[in-house]
């Protein structure tokens, strides 16, 4: 995490929002105040909307102040508003539209003197360019703030701005420089006996210290800050060090102590009721404590725990944007709702005059009509009612039809992206390591996980969302493998796969034996081979065949059938068991592995234009 996450809490602005009156209702209590005491109240009524996401609300508020700040012509008023538009358009991730905002607000605010206004302005542009990580912009408006402080001698927003530049250099890993500027906020806090923003800018510098690799500093001072925490009876600080601390203390090695801490922060978050986010920071750093001590059991359960509340973490956001999208499009059709009333309004209007001349007229044909109508309207109404019944059923069928392959692919792909997540975390897990043993074992395992993360890129990739193209896959598998090993110069590489589409049942068994296979050909077999060799062949005739051959001096047969404590070993011969297979193993003249599975007619469709290899 970077500094800026950490900032937040300093604030204490997260309260619970009562609730929101509708704008028509709200509209009514406050008719009869004055201009500036309805300002007031609209613009805390927009704060209460955004907090719950009702931006219609805030929308209605925030255009309500804005007619009357220019109405009363009065330039702070009218800077306030934009304020108030440019956070609605950022809660709502509308980055451009939000500076545009606050660069208006900023520019009254500098016209008519009201100089923290302007730097609030400013640090709100720059934080929006830190969350999209344009630190370049970011940096320019911290500057310009800074020097519009200094000019004003605002000693307590320069300290701000100085914490946010330690922000910034601590997210593009210039550690000396945020520390420098953190060191000088610190002095002006301390000057200015501003203990709250002291302790969090403390807390901040322990962060930087940690991420700057200095650990026992980093630990010391969030020692210092849990004390101030625990006199001033700050439970959300004393929480966020809980979090923080463990972090450190695994980097130093002091695995008990750290789990410790980190099951005080679970404590806390669970007395605080805290939202998804928290738990995910805490069980992954579990995981990492457990898998340091090489429980890797625990360590695994730790990291279920910690993937479900960062999958909590992601269908929230979804929801909230799917709510700010179907917010937006009720807003517009609403708007679109009222233009077409006023113009039926007007239309009916002039047929209202019309009809008026002919209504005695058409009197006397109405009631001979009358019957004939209702009998016509009935009957209308019954094959309207049918049609629709059946266009509704028809709607459904393709509609479901679709989803469910939407949801297949979109399956596939959640597997993909968890299995892509899994080898990330091995292969960062490897260069924490020392042990050789250790890091190759992990780097076999993350192999592993990416033969299974290609079978569900396929699935997903393709119309067909249950059938592995074997051609395809074991293309792309020996390949990368090829290139992981170093092995793409001057070697003779021949593939004879037939066009078989297999289940993914029987084709991530499959997928991961070959891998097993190829990946010790590619370790053992080509030492003093000046030429290698590698054919891999796939074919069907009544049963399943797959035969892997190097030009290596061979092995021994005899001791590969002893029992082994090599994890590849146990896996192929697991998973052969598991797909009701056999292994044929020979070792002259190169070794051979001839994998034979019986595979009923549903799990391998052999494409018919094209013979088997």
């Amino acid at each position: 995490m970077t500094t800026l996450c950490f900032c937040l809490f300093a604030h204490k602005l997260m309260s619970q929002s009562d609730t929101l009156l509708t704008f028509s209702v709200f509209q009514q209590q406050i008719e009869t105040l004055s201009d500036s005491a309805r300002f007031e109240r609209l613009y805390d009524y927009s704060v209460n909307a955004l907090n719950q996401s009702k931006y219609p609300e805030a929308a209605l508020a925030t255009n309500g102040m804005l007619k009357i700040a220019q109405d009363a012509n009065n330039q702070i008023l009218i800077g306030r508003t934009y304020m108030a538009m440019g956070n609605m358009e950022r809660n709502q991730n509308n980055p451009t539209k939000a500076i545009s905002d606050y660069l208006k607000a900023q520019s009254i605010f500098s016209s008519v003197g009201e100089y923290r206004r302007q730097l609030r302005a400013l640090q709100r542009i720059e934080g929006v360019y830190i969350s999209l990580r344009d630190l370049e912009k970011a940096q320019y408006y911290c500057e310009q703030a800074l020097t519009i402080a200094r000019q004003q001698k605002l000693e307590l927003e320069i300290a701000n701005i100085y914490n946010d530049l330690a922000s910034i250099e601590d997210i593009r890993k210039k550690y000396n420089q945020a520390l420098h500027y953190n060191e000088l906020a610190l002095r002006i806090y301390q000057s200015l006996k501003e203990e709250d923003s002291y302790t969090v800018s403390l807390f901040n510098r322990a962060i930087i210290l940690k991420n700057s690799g200095q650990y026992r500093q980093s630990a010391d001072i969030y020692q210092q800050c849990l004390k101030a925490a625990k006199e001033k009876q700050d439970v959300e600080l004393e929480g966020m060090i809980y979090i923080n601390l463990p972090n450190t203390l695994l980097l130093l090695n002091q695995l008990n102590e750290a789990e410790e801490y980190i099951r005080m922060a679970l404590t806390w978050a669970n007395s605080q009721s805290k939202s998804p986010p928290y738990y995910q920071n805490i069980y992954e750093t579990l995981t990492a404590i457990y898998e340091k001590r090489g429980q890797f059991q625990q360590a695994f359960q730790y990291q279920k725990l910690s993937m479900v509340y960062r999958d909590s973490v992601m269908n929230a956001e979804k929801s909230r944007q799917l709510i700010e999208t179907e917010t937006r499009f009720q807003t517009r059709e609403k708007q679109l709702h009222i233009e077409r009333l006023d113009e039926d309004n007007l239309r009916q209007r002039q047929q209202l005059a019309w009809l008026t001349g002919g209504a005695i007229l058409l009197t006397f044909l109405l009631g001979i009509m009358l019957l004939q109508y209702r009998t016509i309207r009935r009957v209308n109404g019954k094959l309207a009612e049918t049609n629709q019944t059946l266009s509704d059923a028809n709607e459904r069928i393709n509609k479901q039809s679709g989803q469910l392959k939407q949801l297949m692919r979109e399956l596939h792909h959640r597997v993909k992206n968890n299995l892509a997540i899994v080898s990330s975390l091995l292969y960062l897990q490897s260069n924490r390591l020392e042990d050789e043993n250790a890091v190759r074992a992990v780097r076999e395992g993350q192999q592993r996980v990416e033969a299974m993360s290609l079978i569900h890129q396929q699935l997903y990739q393709t119309d067909n969302v249950t059938r592995v193209n074997m051609q395809t896959y074991i293309d792309e598998l020996v390949r990368g493998l090829m290139q992981s090993f170093n092995h793409q110069d001057n070697f003779n590489l021949q593939l004879n796969v037939a066009p078989i589409d297999l289940d993914v049942e029987l084709a991530v068994p499959l997928g991961l034996i070959l891998n097993e296979l190829t990946t010790n050909a590619f370790k053992h077999a080509y030492k003093g081979i000046d030429t290698p060799s590698l054919s891999i062949s796939l074919w069907k005739e009544d049963q399943l065949y797959l035969e892997i051959k190097d030009n290596g001096p061979g092995m021994d047969v005899s001791q590969w059938q002893k029992p082994s404590r090599s994890f590849g070993k146990r896996l192929i011969t697991s998973l052969t068991k598991q797909a009701g297979g056999r292994l044929e193993i020979s070792g002259e003249n190169g070794t051979r592995f001839l994998l034979i599975l019986p595979v009923p007619e549903k799990k391998a469709i052999l494409t018919p234009e094209t013979e088997p290899a």
